[in-house]
């Protein structure tokens, strides 16, 4: 019975973390189009930039904005695939010297988002959430 009760909590622990899998390029253009309700957290990042600088921030996000967001969508964006390329060089125009040094985050919901860069990127973003999250939009109404 408890192996039973073991299977089935790590079956739906898979199925809700790959939710948020992002399977190529068309799916995230597809959700920052509108066809995926909720907020967007996206890290856009260079695979060979500074892996300690990429790691930070992915930390900061998770223990910073996740943690208390647990419903927000979280994907992450490795520049250097090409199926990316529409959205990093056409519907973002990404400046990709500047992810070569360091990660860029956009926090995005119904077509409006905030982007920050550098350091204190994460911070910046978690003051901004309330403005660009749908999610906390909803959470203010309702109290």
């Amino acid at each position: 019975m408890k192996f039973i009760a073991v299977v089935l909590i790590a079956i739906l622990l898979s199925s809700a973390y790959s939710a948020q899998l992002l399977t190529k390029g068309s799916d995230l253009k597809k959700y920052l189009e509108g066809t995926k309700d909720g907020t967007f957290i996206i890290l856009f990042f260079d695979r060979e930039a500074p892996q300690l600088r990429t790691e930070d921030m992915r930390n900061q996000i998770r223990s910073k904005i996740l943690k208390a967001n647990p419903a927000f969508n979280y994907f992450e964006v490795d520049i250097k695939e090409q199926e990316y390329n529409p959205i990093v060089d056409g519907m973002m125009k990404l400046d990709r010297e500047e992810i070569k040094h360091s990660p860029t985050i956009l926090v995005a919901s119904e077509g409006r988002g905030y982007w920050a860069h550098g350091e204190k990127a994460v911070d910046d973003v978690t003051f901004h959430l309330n403005e660009y999250s749908v999610d906390k939009v909803r959470e203010a109404r309702k109290q």
